[in-house]
């Protein structure tokens, strides 16, 4: 099924450009196979069969949207074409009336069926929403998500309080059915506005329906008192001591969304019992083993219109907490905390003790939370996705008050599949480094894979592509340049977002999951880029497994406590959102690979090790606390890792509270001990600020892996037996040429990921147990370079030269487009001068009168044939009468007359198309030479060309926006489309610097 030949130009976007050899030979994928997910690191390198052809495993996969109706000759010829475009998994996202039917099981068993003779993997939503909820478990059940919230009346000191307990202060609004929790008291030492219900027509879409006070009411913690022994039938009676008082009622109710309790695990078992019959069913069952891949749960929207609750808590609170948690109660309020999306940061809380006591009372509700959450929700989907031979695939904890590290590190032990989301990170179309989200949305996918790397896992997803206010106006390119970004921050395999199920009866261009809000839901037969698809799966493929190969290294630890919010947020700007976690770009532009860590998981046993965190997982060399409060566990960790020679940076202040109440002032003296231990090691400094960290660290002697100054370039690293392999990515709008020096020698090479090959590299050099090897990147492009230890060098040139050189057979060539004489020094001790002369008339163009086009147009109507003769300057579609509002396929044609000179021995010609809206395909004299996805492309067409006139063909692949917007009118949008150029045709020289069959 991915057996399609393509004669691809080695599109720069993935070379490290020490050369202009471009390969211009067929690239075959391999025929999928059966395999799992490259989820478990490889302990060997790949071989370079490996590298061309990856295991259907580390394909890419689609979201798979089904809607009614269903048909079993639909739903095998969707997975046949999804599979064509090289493809690897799909996965089912089933909706209302397309869920929880005999047709709907009848359907997936085809699709099963199916997918074992094509070796695809079949994943599947845990039903029709997200989070989990099904019929057994929602409203009434005693399964569904629970919350808690309060009453309240003030009783003046020595007066007697008789009668009901206070009902919660929002029931005219929330009338749920609400039980008796506790009831309490505390005394008043400073008043702050009561918390209430916002006007109805303030109330927000999205949030809390409360207003929050502008100040807490604090409370005397030696007051504090649990009355709930004296409830009788609802009412209490109790007489306030000297003072000003507070009553308290706590009730527990369902909360509005009725969904699963992702507290309980009673619950979430008795999900997996209606998933086992009403989606599986017995037949599917048992096909599941063979072609499964994941159970999936959506964006974790969790909303309570108070805080979350579960029947346990408070026996879980006590069990591990410490203490009891009834009379302390009234601080774990902060309104908006427990509601999807959770706030940048914590608001103001509801009451509070003196000196803000309080908030380690909270801080144990929150590690509470992420405890259940882990235990009651994960483990228990995940062993029931085992029962499956599958994983429990999850977009863990980010968005709510659960601490998301942890949880996907815990995920990631547990077995299950972590992902991560391009909308929630803050990941845009088109990617910008100044897009006010982009740095948040590295913090956030960092934030994901450093819990998948401390678990000593690679496979991190991402539900990839989803925009809002962007539907049919993603190219291919917007994916893979989201996706490169992605690659840098330890997110390895995309789940595209998606491909909409059809039916005969669907109006063009075809049925949509949501419409035109939010991008994009693809079919087969209208979205003219299609085809191209198979271009990209490959590309994608290659990465995927380089990346989920080995064990991942990483540099250096930020410590984190809190919590991870979204930036989707409907219609609200992302401006709201908040742009970092972190200022890390000094980090970046010197090469570390930072992530960051929370206090569980610090404080683990095994964590510390010799000059390193998680030495036998990701091996981080160097931590920076920037906190004021830390966990007392933590603070003897970080003293330990001192002890131990990690390089710790404390950043302003240094931490001097425990962030745990049971513990009391005595956390408080262990986290200053521990700190002051830790910092009279001479590998801990203080700075003032976060910028400042970078040259700390360096002072400690911890140099990165992967090593350069002052270059913003990202990373990823992996080791896998003798080989290392680095990802490197330029995020800037600026070209970077730059000589990174990687940790350990060897032999590098470069990894095409384009078509599969390994080039040698012609220039490096090896010292003091590093590799230097020059690298330019253009905007947004990535390489990979592999190290190979136990490799045996070829002769190549050591010294610095800002020429391209390419290794050829064990030759060393020149490729250059500037004439003159160079001396290289070689490997082998010897020096080498050459010059090179380039052929005359080093730029020539295609036009501005030559080229003619034909556009293929789509439509509602099937589309036309539209021939626009002798086209002037290249230009916008849009701006061309004949293809106004058009979208579709448009082949660009002219002619070139080529000098003899230029095909000569020692010479060569390149191809840039400059700029192109759309994918593009180029043809030479009728033989494909290369294709893209992004503009900035270079193809080599030597071996194309002829002396003399020569046909050059450019088909070009639009969006559907222009169309849609033409013959839909639902939308006013419109975007360019078309080759813009300035398509250029250069020569140039290639000069033999070394053959070795000519050593003298």
């Amino acid at each position: 099924m991915h057996g399609k030949k393509l004669m691809r130009a080695a599109v720069p976007a993935v070379c490290v450009a020490i050369g202009l050899a471009l390969s211009s030979g067929p690239v075959t994928s391999a025929a999928p196979a059966a395999a799992q997910r490259g989820s478990t690191a490889a302990e060997t390198a790949l071989s370079a069969a490996e590298f061309a052809n990856p295991t259907n495993g580390f394909r890419p996969a689609t979201r798979w949207w089904w809607q009614a109706p269903l048909s079993r000759d639909e739903s095998v010829r969707e997975i046949n074409a999804i599979a064509d475009a090289g493809f690897g998994e799909v996965e089912i996202a089933f909706s209302e009336g397309a869920w929880d039917t005999e047709d709907q099981r009848d359907n997936l068993q085809a699709v099963l069926e199916e997918a074992d003779d094509l070796g695809v993997e079949v994943s599947m939503t845990m039903g029709a929403s997200w989070p989990v909820q099904t019929p057994n478990t929602g409203e009434g059940s005693g399964f569904a998500a629970q919350e808690m919230q309060y009453g309240r009346v003030d009783v003046r000191g020595g007066r007697r309080f008789s009668g009901p307990v206070p009902e919660a202060f929002d029931t005219a609004l929330f009338d749920q059915p609400a039980e008796l929790v506790a009831a309490t008291a505390a005394r008043v030492t400073k008043r702050g506005p009561a918390a209430e219900l916002l006007p109805e027509g303030e109330r927000p879409q999205y949030g809390s329906p409360v207003r929050v006070p502008a100040s807490s009411t604090v409370l005397d913690p030696t007051s504090l008192v649990d009355l709930t022994d004296r409830v009788e039938d609802g009412k209490v009676t109790w007489r306030a001591p000297k003072g000003d008082w507070i009553l308290f009622g706590f009730w527990s109710r369902e909360n509005g969304a009725h969904n699963t309790n992702p507290f309980d695990a009673d619950a979430a078992r008795a999900a997996t019992e209606y998933l086992d019959t009403g989606q599986v069913g017995d037949t599917n069952a048992d096909l599941l083993p063979d072609v499964g891949g994941d159970f999936f749960e959506d964006s974790l929207e969790l909303n309570a219109n108070s805080i979350f609750w579960t029947p346990r808590m408070a026996a879980e609170f006590e069990q591990r907490r410490g203490y009891r948690m009834g009379k302390y109660l009234p601080l774990m309020f902060a309104h908006g905390m427990s509601n999807y999306w959770v706030p940048n940061s914590e608001p103001t809380p509801d009451f509070e003790l003196p000196d803000d006591e309080g908030s380690k009372v909270r801080s144990d509700y929150y590690r509470l939370l992420t405890d259940l959450y882990v235990d009651e929700h994960l483990a228990v989907f995940q062993d029931w996705a085992d029962e499956y031979g599958m994983q429990f695939k999850t977009q863990a904890a980010y968005g709510q008050d659960l601490e998301p590290v942890r949880s996907f590190r815990e995920l990631a032990q547990l077995g299950g599949q972590p992902e991560t989301e391009s909308l929630n990170a803050g990941d845009r179309f088109p990617v910008d480094i100044d897009n006010h989200t982009w740095r948040f949305a590295l913090d956030h996918h960092r934030s994901s894979a450093a819990g998948v790397q401390q678990a000593g896992e690679t496979s991190l997803t991402t539900e990839l592509g989803a925009q809002f206010d962007y539907a049919y106006r993603v190219h291919l390119g917007d994916y893979q340049e989201m996706m490169d970004k992605g690659w840098a921050t330890g997110v390895t395999k995309p789940f595209i977002h998606g491909y909409a199920y059809q039916s005969t009866d669907a109006p063009w261009p075809g049925k949509q999951r949501f419409g035109e809000f939010v991008s994009d839901s693809w079919n087969d037969r209208t979205f003219p880029q299609w085809s191209m698809w198979s271009d990209l799966n490959d590309y994608w493929a290659r990465g995927t497994q380089v990346l989920e190969t080995g064990g991942a290294r990483a540099d250096v630890a930020i410590y984190r406590d809190d919590f991870l919010t979204t930036t989707a947020r409907g219609s609200n700007p992302d401006y709201d959102a908040p742009n970092r976690l972190f200022d890390t770009a000094a980090l970046e532009k010197s090469g570390y690979i930072p992530q960051y860590v929370d206090p569980v998981g610090l404080a683990e046993k095994g964590v510390v090790g010799n000059g390193e965190l998680f030495p036998d997982t990701v091996g981080y060399r160097g931590l920076i606390v920037d906190e004021r409060a830390i966990s007392a566990d933590a603070a003897r960790a970080i003293a330990k890792a001192a002890r131990r020679g990690v390089a710790i940076v404390f950043v302003g202040s240094t931490p001097d509270e425990d962030t745990t109440y049971a513990s009391g002032k005595a956390g408080d003296r262990a986290v200053r001990k521990a700190v002051a231990s830790a910092l009279r090691r001479p590998s801990v400094t203080r700075v003032e600020t976060q910028a400042d960290a970078a040259r700390a660290l360096a002072r400690a002697g911890v140099r990165p892996r992967a090593d350069w100054n002052d270059k913003h370039v990202l990373a990823q690293w992996r080791e896998a037996g003798d080989t290392t392999y680095v990802y490197l990515y330029n995020p800037t709008d600026d070209r970077i040429d730059f000589t990174p020096s990687f940790a350990g020698t060897g032999v590098p090479t470069t990894m095409n990921l384009w078509d599969g090959t390994i080039d040698p590299i012609a220039q490096y050099r090896t010292r003091r147990g590093r590799t230097m090897v020059p690298t330019s990147l253009r905007p947004r492009e990535a390489t990979v370079i592999a190290i190979d230890s136990s490799a045996r060098p070829r002769v190549h040139v050591t010294n610095k030269a800002d020429d391209d050189l390419v290794a050829d057979g064990g030759r060393i060539l020149l490729r250059t487009r500037d004439d003159g004489r160079r001396t290289f020094r070689l490997s082998n001790g010897s020096k080498r001068t050459v010059t090179a002369r380039t052929p005359d008339e080093p730029t020539a163009s295609v036009g501005p009168d030559a080229w003619t086009l034909d556009v293929t147009t789509e439509s509602p109507s099937g589309g036309e044939n539209v021939t626009v003769d002798s086209l002037g300057e290249l230009a916008d579609w849009r701006t061309i009468a004949e293809l106004q509002g058009e979208s579709g396929v448009g082949t660009y044609s002219g002619t070139v007359d080529v000098p003899a000179d230029w095909l000569a021995d020692g010479a060569g010609v390149e191809l840039g198309l400059g700029r192109v809206d759309g994918t593009a395909e180029v043809t030479v004299n009728g033989e494909e030479v290369g294709s893209q996805v992004v503009s900035g492309g270079s193809f080599d067409l030597s071996a194309a060309l002829r002396p003399g006139e020569n046909t050059i063909e450019v088909v070009v692949r639009t969006t559907l926006r222009n169309a849609v917007t033409t013959y839909n009118a639902a939308s006013t949008k419109s975007q360019p489309y078309g080759l813009r150029g300035p398509v250029k045709i250069r020569p140039y020289a290639e000069v033999v610097v070394y053959d070795p069959r000519r050593q003298g």
